[in-house]
């Protein structure tokens, strides 16, 4: 099953939801790991070197940096990202099937929660 870290932005909830429906998800915040206001290259570059998929409501910043990893070969799991636009229950959703489906295609992508599985 695909590792997560959520970053600050993200409900608390979330994760227990996750954790609710992938029972042995590995799912951790980047608070319980010391990266509360951290710089958003630092937390890809840790997320990296856990093998874990970022989630974020981070747009505006951590997806350029998520891009400028890939694009100097330097490894990234995956980000997901949610907003304001898309409703907690879509995003749960999104990472449930992510995640379920055990999917790899992620690495080296920023791909939105609400269109996992969907397409888009």
């Amino acid at each position: 099953m695909l590792k997560f870290l959520t970053d600050e932005n993200i409900d608390p909830s979330l994760a227990e939801q996750l954790r609710h429906h992938l029972p042995g998800i590995d799912v951790i915040d980047v608070c319980e790991v010391g990266l509360n206001a951290t710089p958003d290259p630092v937390i890809l570059q840790w997320a990296a070197d856990q093998g874990r998929v970022l989630i974020t409501r981070d747009v505006s910043s951590m997806r350029g940096f998520a891009y400028q990893r890939a694009a100097a070969g330097l490894p990234m799991p995956g980000v997901i990202i949610t907003s304001d636009d898309v409703s907690f229950g879509d995003t749960l959703q999104g990472i449930i099937r992510l995640a379920a489906a055990r999917f790899s295609g992620i690495e080296n992508q920023v791909v939105f929660a609400h269109n996992i599985g969907r397409g888009g």
